[in-house]
């Protein structure tokens, strides 16, 4: 056991660490410099990585390159050159301009932090979008709004890691699926609201654990079932009857719904975890995976530890985000993938290979320090070496690093150009400004929240509203911040009998964040056989637990 060098909580590293650590320790020159076990527990490490990523916080910027306006993770204010992703890939400027040589007499960090001012950054991580500016780390969607971390979409709006979907409005990690609203975990599904942890479910309202059911409302665990109504067999003519009693319609009557649903959700077990067709895996939502410990949101991994947001890697540790296809042997990343291997304490890594302590590098291999290459070998801090300058540098940039313990250590926060309020990292690890700053990370203060002059009340029925609402502007009932409704938004709204939201998208989306497990795995007991279990359901939490087993035998 060792005990974290930031929140002073005990951690284990495990006799799998240390080989891990062994196998992906660098050789050059027939010496192996070996990668040390970590100073930060594995939530602290994910955190840490977290301050590097930023989704929904985006900013109108002039792009330091060709003068345009455009979309960006970073506030125009930031002491940062940045363009857009369409200058990034160009050939129209050389990152190599910014190289210089390694300094012996300084830490490696304080080298790296700037050139990461001097170097263009991308402005955002976005390619073959079509009708969608309002996007981040998103590809070949259409017609969206407000998305990301999501991929070949069609008028999608206001969510996250929603992928191959169509007309999905306020979601969370939803996949294939159509015309669904206010979901969560959701797969397969069509015509489905206000639910969560659903597979091929259709028609359909505040649904819990359900697969393969259609018109059902309020029912949790429900398996290849029809017209049940709050876990209750109906007849199709009772069922329709209730449902029509309900008024989804008015934003009061479905808030009555959410507040008996969570009651009633309490009667009936809860899987430990989410995941299917796993052998030695621990965590949640883990899918097609072996060998995967401590993963979350993840699928088609073998002997993975400590990795979320992860697809198809494979001897892969302490990873957020990305992987497919093919990833291996990565360690201490943010966002690596596309047949990447052996990439360490890197951001925004595609198709490389033997990267060290590099930002936003693509397509390329045997990087050091280095920051916006592509299609590059052999560099150290942006500057060009020849393969055997390269290898016989490295060994004594590793050893000094060993000397002012750098080395096996991802990027400190202050190095992050982000402000940690406007990452990712401020959704699963909130903090107070003074929290952050203790941690030497960045905090923006941001403008401050101001309210119209006249604040618009927004009926309780979507039969109510007019097409005008567009053109207001309307007030969070929550944080008071000032918002708008889309009319493509609208139009769904309509269409599907929804009450118009009356808080911003930003309270919404952290709704969705905390109706969610966190990733985290504490020892429980199965409520039922009392068998010992791994969960990310907290024991203090009033839900039933069980294990596999026993979940299976009262569900099926």
């Amino acid at each position: 056991m060792k005990t974290c060098a930031q929140c002073q909580s005990s951690f284990e590293v495990t006799e799998g660490d240390r080989q891990f650590y062994d196998r992906i320790s660098p050789v050059f020159g027939g010496q192996t410099y070996p990668i040390p076990e970590p100073t930060l527990c594995p939530q602290c490490r994910m955190r840490r990585r977290m301050v590097w990523r930023s989704e929904l916080h985006l900013f109108k910027h002039k792009s330091d390159f060709s003068g345009k306006m455009m979309l960006s993770s970073f506030p125009p204010e930031a002491p940062y050159r940045v363009i857009s992703s369409e200058e990034f890939w160009s050939d129209d400027w050389d990152p190599l301009a910014t190289g210089r040589d390694f300094d012996f007499s300084r830490p490696f960090f304080d080298q790296f932090a700037e050139l990461v001012k001097d170097t263009p950054l991308i402005s955002l991580t976005v390619i073959n979008n079509q009708n969608s500016e309002y996007v981040n780390n998103a590809g070949w969607n259409k017609d969206c709004y407000l998305v990301a971390g999501a991929n070949r979409n069609e008028s999608c709006y206001y969510g996250n890691f929603i992928n191959h979907s169509k007309n999905i409005v306020d979601s969370s990690f939803v996949r294939n699926s159509e015309f669904c609203y206010e979901c969560i975990d959701c797969t397969d599904s069509y015509n489905l609201k206000y639910s969560a942890n659903c597979t091929n479910c259709s028609d359909s309202f505040f649904l819990f654990n359900c697969k393969n059911s259609r018109h059902c409302f309020g029912s949790v665990n429900l398996v290849n079932r029809e017209y049940v109504f709050m876990n209750e067999q109906l007849s199709k003519e009772d069922y329709f009857e209730k449902l029509n009693t309900l008024d989804l319609d008015q934003r009061s009557r479905v808030l009555e719904a959410k507040t008996y649903f969570k009651e009633h959700r309490l009667k009936y077990p809860h899987k430990y975890m989410i995941g299917e067709m796993n052998e030695g895996v621990s965590g949640n939502v883990v899918y097609h995976s072996r060998n995967a410990f401590d993963c979350y949101d993840a699928s088609d991994l073998e002997d993975c530890r400590y990795c979320a947001w992860f697809h198809t890697g494979k001897n892969c540790m302490d990873i957020y985000s990305w992987g497919y296809p093919n990833t291996e042997e990565c360690y201490e990343c943010l966002e690596v993938g596309d047949n990447s291997r052996r990439v360490f304490f890197s951001v925004t890594t595609q198709n490389s290979d033997e990267l060290f302590y590099t930002l936003n590098c693509m397509q390329s291999n045997y990087l050091f320090g280095c920051v916006s290459l592509k299609r590059s070998k052999y560099c150290i801090l942006n500057k060009q070496y020849s393969k055997a300058e390269y290898e016989t540098l490295i060994p004594k940039i590793i050893t000094h690093m060993q000397e002012t313990g750098e080395w096996g250590e991802f990027f400190p926060m202050w190095v992050s150009p982000l402000a940690y309020n406007q990452t990712i990292a401020i959704d699963y690890f909130p903090l107070k400004k003074d929290e952050v700053l203790a941690l030497r990370a960045k905090w923006n203060e941001g403008a401050p929240i101001t309210s119209p002059a006249l604040t618009v009340e927004i009926s309780d029925s979507i039969h109510e509203v007019e097409n005008s609402i567009c053109d207001q502007i309307l007030t969070c009932a929550e944080c008071r911040r000032p918002y708008k409704i889309i009319p493509q938004e609208f139009q769904f709204y309509k269409t599907q009998t929804i009450p118009v939201p009356d808080r911003c998208f930003q309270c919404r989306h952290q709704s969705r964040l905390k109706a969610r497990n966190p990733r985290r795995l504490w020892d429980r007991n199965c409520a039922k056989c009392s068998a010992e279990i791994q969960t990310s359901y907290a024991p203090y939490r009033p839900e039933l637990v069980y294990c596999e087993a026993c979940y299976l035998e009262e569900v099926y």
